[in-house]
């Protein structure tokens, strides 16, 4: 804290310019910018223009009185402005406001505001009158600022009587209610900047400077301000207003999506990135990228600059830079060649991370570290890293980052590496999944069983088949089988289990290169002659001939007309393989579109018998555009929601770690029903209590036998430890590679219910019935579920910790591992300014459930700005300062609380 003492009083406005240098601005000796203050604008250099360097560093120039030091010290170091009066700390206004409410407000108001009013004690009672009359009986009496800190005095004895601690840290801090000393931020948190016309300053600049000009004018009063009543009350309300004012703009400029905390200091622009379109290029292996060698020219511009001389090609570092600046604007072209060959010797020491935004979770940034240059302007990607990505290439744009560091560098290839993370962390399964074009490619190359029969390690099968065996490890079982989408994924996912990394990424990519080999040989087209089917008119009959709409409505999405279109569609291969589509879009396109929903998701009566391939009429086309506006409307109106919640979600389990402990001891275990297959593979990796009443774990060997039970698991919810011990937590932590077990859990909840609020707009509001809806005339829709998921982490009618985890399980309804769920539960379950699972006596305790937004608030009141109502958090921080255990309240808090 050493630098940031406050030690020099801020007095004047002016600004003066030195007739020495043109260019430099010298400031005011005492004013908002003083380099006698705040330290030299200039490394070593002082406000009189001699450069000392660092041989004097930390001495005082001897003409112009300036500390010979780094011009760091202008982020550092703190002013103050000396009031000539004093007025009340806005801090503990708000304090008192929220303690005292409403009654003393009012008292200390109407003191501050009244000049003719006082306080007057008449035995034991407090009185606040204007009759002149009574203030001369002898009466104590108190005025100003004086009867203010006696009528809060009172207001804390009375309240510390009561047992309130609150009132303790008013108690304590009396003396510091009345303030006369206003701080002033280092300069370079409020620059100045100037243009061609004008000076652009800070906005806080103009509050310090209106107090400048309130206390200027007190000062040059001519009449005695502390003797005059009326004249002192007026004085003292104006220069409380603008001491009001500053303090409500800082915490504005800390909060909200614009302020410090979220708009700099948790996610900031930064220096050595690019950005560009994206496309995929099928030869690159997995942990390679291809850049444009003109993003690598400007990004690694020195070191391509030092290349160059090191090998004799210019002589004088500016020399290297400008030609490379040249090359840059389109310049040299005849050397491109030699210009790429550079690049590419440069870039294969380095790693990149590329990063698609919205970066919903881990896998939305990933690093490379075999780096190809090429001549055109886009950025190149492997195909199988669109699927971890989120991306597609529409138009769709990435980022580049270059770590600087070696430390940087090794920490982004051990731990960011494309093949480093293979797998998903809210499931644990392979992330890397192939599609389209490869999937399409794998099974036509293993459809049939007839045509060339070979031998193939001891078994007879076709060449095909033994083609698609030779990209899977050499001692794997050999596959004599047709290959869809989902059986793909199955053997991928059994080869992620049992063999390295290595030869994971060796598998995705000889699986992609077949692929695309065999859907370019077998060279598909779509033909609008080949989708018409001769039973189109039998099957319109059959789904129509019925006036029951309920009827008609479980026709339409029955299993028959899937098995027809299954026989009767030409290129049934495309959704039959996995690789494009499905059996709805089938459907409109070339038998009816049927049923549509509307904006409150319920479905409109009336089908629309024409499918897109006959064209739809004016009353069918004008039903239609309900769907697509829900489509665009869902989207635009919820992705935001979404994402706040996703926000929400990390800054509540931002504090829930993974210790190392093996077992924290807890005796209890949580029971839930495992209804059917997928819910029992939700709980791998987890340790539960078998019929022998001994602890075992799952596995994919033994998940399926939990199929129809009630099942008592260790659980995050009932761990004793601050860090949630393995036993609690099972051993996916094994795979996932870090130990932030509650940042994992919310990316996972967060990424899937964005990415299923964005899938909404792909379904053009075609009826898609829920099986919960005994009527079936109810719209399946994320969206109603997304506000429902909200109010269930917002309000709690049901406090108990097994109907909310269900609850928001079931309507996520995915693949993610039931633990995270659990985890986000654990953070929502508190006893006071404590975690609940962490009392030793926690079975006579209530958990009290609160909000998700207040979970920040409650671990970290620093947290907690970064949301909103800024005043409210740093009152609790003040209030309960030496509870909170959170991290950044360790890293920001305890220091200066211990230095004080």
């Amino acid at each position: 804290m050493s630098n940031s003492l406050i030690h020099r009083d801020v007095s004047e406005l002016k600004e003066i310019k030195s007739p020495k240098l043109m260019q430099r601005k010298f400031f005011h000796p005492e004013g908002l910018f003083s380099e006698q203050i705040f330290g030299p604008v200039k490394n070593y250099t002082c406000q009189c223009g001699k450069y000392y360097g660092t041989q004097k560093r930390e001495k005082i120039c001897t003409i112009c009185n300036v500390k010979i030091t780094n011009s760091y010290m202008r982020r550092e170091t703190f002013a103050k402005i000396v009031l000539p009066m004093k007025v009340i700390n806005p801090l503990y206004y708000d304090l008192l406001m929220n303690l005292g409410g409403t009654q003393l407000k009012k008292i200390i108001n109407e003191l501050l505001k009244n000049e003719k009013s006082v306080l007057i004690k008449e035995g034991d009672e407090f009185l606040i009158t204007t009759d002149e009359e009574k203030k001369g009986r002898g009466y104590n009496t108190w005025e100003k600022s004086d009867a203010v800190i006696e009528i809060i005095k009172e207001f804390s004895k009375i309240n510390l009587k009561e047992g309130n601690e609150e009132w303790k840290v008013i108690s304590e801090n009396i003396e510091d209610i009345m303030i006369n000393t206003v701080i002033v931020l280092p300069p370079d948190l409020r620059p100045i900047s100037r243009t061609i016309s004008k000076k652009v300053l800070d906005p806080i600049n103009r509050k310090y400077q209106e107090i400048l000009v309130r206390k200027k004018v007190i000062e040059e009063t001519i009449v005695d301000v502390l003797k005059n009543k009326k004249i002192f009350y007026n004085y003292m309300n104006q220069l409380q207003r603008r001491i009001n004012e500053l303090y409500n703009f800082i915490f504005d400029k800390i909060s909200k999506k614009e302020g410090l905390l979220r708009g700099n200091i948790l996610g900031k622009r930064i220096d050595f990135s690019g950005r560009g379109v994206i496309v995929p290029d099928p030869s690159l292996e997995i942990n390679s990228c291809s850049l444009p060698y003109m993003m690598i020219l400007e990004i690694l511009k020195l070191k391509i600059a030092m290349f160059m001389i090191k090998n004799g090609m210019f002589k004088l570092i500016h020399n290297a830079i400008d030609f490379i600046d040249e090359c840059i604007d389109g310049r040299h072209i005849k050397d491109v060649d030699k210009i790429i060959e550079i690049c590419n010797e440069i870039a294969k020491n380095e790693v990149c991370i590329l990063n698609r935004q919205p970066s919903l979770h881990r896998l939305g940034m990933m690093a490379f570290n075999k780096i190809i240059v090429h001549k055109e302007s886009v950025i190149k990607i492997h195909p199988l890293i669109c699927h971890p990505f989120n991306a597609d290439f529409d138009g769709d744009q990435m980022a580049v980052y270059f770590p600087l560091s070696d430390k940087a560098k090794e920490e982004a290839e051990e731990k960011m590496l494309a093949s480093r993370n293979l797998r998903n962390p809210s499931n644990n399964q392979l992330s890397f999944l192939p599609t389209q074009d490869i999937v399409l490619g794998i099974f036509e190359l293993t459809k049939s069983d007839q045509g060339e029969i070979i031998e193939y390690k001891g078994k007879n099968i076709t060449k095909g088949r033994a083609r698609f065996n030779d990209c899977l490890p050499n001692d794997f079982e050999v596959i004599d089988e047709r290959i869809d989408k989902k059986r793909l994924i199955e053997v991928l996912n059994k080869i992620n289990d049992n063999y390295s990394e290595l030869a994971m990424s060796v598998t995705l990519d000889r699986i992609k290169k077949l692929g695309f080999l065999c859907s370019t040989v077998f060279g598909f087209t779509f033909s609008i002659d080949d989708l018409e089917m001769e039973k189109i008119k039998e099957l319109k009959e059959y789904l129509y001939k019925d006036k029951d709409i309920k009827k008609q409505l479980f026709r339409v999405t029955g299993k028959r007309i899937e098995r027809e279109l299954k026989e009767n569609f030409k290129y049934h291969e495309i959704v039959e393989s996995g690789a494009r589509g499905s059996w709805d879009q089938i459907k409109q396109i070339i038998l009816t579109r049927g049923f549509i929903s509307n904006f409150k998701g319920e479905i409109i009566p009336k089908p629309i018998e024409n499918s897109f391939l006959e064209g739809l009429d004016k009353e069918e086309f004008f039903l239609s555009t309900y769907g697509c506006r829900k489509g665009l409307l869902d989207v635009a109106l919820n992705t935001s929601k979404s994402g706040y919640l996703s926000r929400k979600l990390i800054f509540s389990c931002v504090n829930l770690e993974l210790g190392e402990e093996e077992d924290c001891g807890s005796e209890d275990f949580i029971e839930i029903k495992i209804e059917d297959e997928k819910k029992a593979f939700s709980f791998m990796y987890r340790y539960f209590k078998n019929e022998d009443g001994n602890i075992d774990i799952i596995t994919k060997d033994n998940y399926k036998s939990l199929i129809g039970q009630t099942t008592s698991f260790r659980t995050p919810i009932f761990c004793l430890n601050e860090r949630i011990c393995h036993r609690c937590y099972g051993d996916l932590y094994k795979y996932g590679n870090s130990k932030y077990i509650g940042i994992i859990a919310a990316q996972s909840l967060g990424e899937r219910s964005t990415q299923l609020v964005l899938r909404t707009f792909h379904t053009s509001g075609s009826a898609i019935t829920s099986k919960n809806d005994d009527s079936g005339m109810k719209q399946m829709d994320i969206v109603s579920d997304l506000s429902l998921l909200s109010k269930i982490l917002h309000s709690f009618e049901d406090n108990d910790y097994n109907i909310i985890t269900e609850k928001i399980y079931n309507i996520y309804n995915s693949d993610i591992l039931h633990i995270h769920f659990e985890c986000l539960v654990s953070q929502l379950m508190w006893c006071g300014n404590k975690k609940w699972r962490l009392y030793k006596n926690r079975d006579s305790l209530t958990p009290e459930y609160i909000s998700i937004q207040a979970v920040p608030t409650r671990e970290s009141w620093i947290l907690g700005m970064a949301f909103s109502s800024p005043k409210k958090h740093v009152i609790n921080g003040i209030i309960n300062k030496f509870q909170y255990k959170g991290i950044f309240d360790k890293i920001i808090m305890g220091k200066s609380l211990t230095d004080k």
